[in-house]
């Protein structure tokens, strides 16, 4: 597996038989094998994580799925305004929050895929295939904010800790989750209860937009010491 950190919450991911690429929406595509199967994720429809312009770059693609976040509308109307074609629809899955959904790669070996509910909008992905889970929690966060009303960010931690619950002990090979600094002294706390939560293997930051270096703050904070060294950051 082949990870590429693209931009904010976008990534690559290549594997033997097919490419993932996640919540594209602005940076430049790494490249990749393309006559592998291609799945392309959208967690919600925020401008941050969903841009319609995937399905011009890919309309050519021989073999693509897109798998989006039932709140990206797929209405006449908006179908139009993406400029999505029959083909493509055809190739679209809807996904909700907690179901089970099957998918097969270029080679017909199946992918698994769980969706949970997202503290924003939308859902996270949590995927199983060739005996590796991979977790991209899109806007799955703890949203603590300075002047928010208190009760609204104590049900924002009890939403979250109650998603986090469905992956507690559970092996994650590699988990793409926010660290966004805009969350004050509360940036770490989501990355951080995930971490003592599930069995993270490799945990890559993200959603922090052109401030990378609360990366790098997070690795030399003593917050950070039990697991600083699954944190992969480039």
């Amino acid at each position: 597996m082949t990870i590429t950190h693209i931009y904010h919450s976008g990534f690559l991911m290549e594997f033997d038989q097919c490419v993932w690429l996640f919540d594209y929406y602005k940076g430049e595509i790494p490249s990749f094998d393309r006559a592998k199967k291609l799945f392309v994720f959208s967690s919600h429809v925020h401008s941050d994580h969903f841009n319609k312009e995937i399905f011009t770059i890919f309309r050519e693609y021989s073999d693509v799925e897109y798998i989006l976040s039932k709140d990206i509308s797929l209405k006449p109307k908006f179908v139009e305004r993406y400029g999505m074609d029959d083909e493509q629809l055809s190739r679209t899955t809807s996904v909700k929050a907690d179901q089970e959904y099957r998918f097969v790669d270029g080679k017909g070996s199946p992918i698994l895929l769980r969706t949970l509910k997202s503290t924003d909008e939308g859902v996270a992905f949590v995927l199983h295939y060739q005996g590796k889970t991979v977790y991209h929690a899109g806007d799955l966060h703890w949203w603590h904010w300075e002047g928010e009303d208190k009760q609204w960010n104590h049900n924002m931690a009890a939403d979250f800790k109650r998603e986090m619950e469905k992956l507690k002990g559970l092996h994650l090979d590699v988990a793409c989750v926010p660290l966004d600094p805009r969350l004050e002294d509360a940036y770490w706390w989501g990355l951080d209860y995930l971490m003592k939560t599930a069995e993270v293997e490799n945990v890559y930051p993200m959603h922090f937009g052109d401030n990378p270096e609360v990366v790098k703050r997070f690795l030399e904070s003593p917050v950070s010491e039990a697991y600083r060294d699954k944190i992969v950051y480039k």
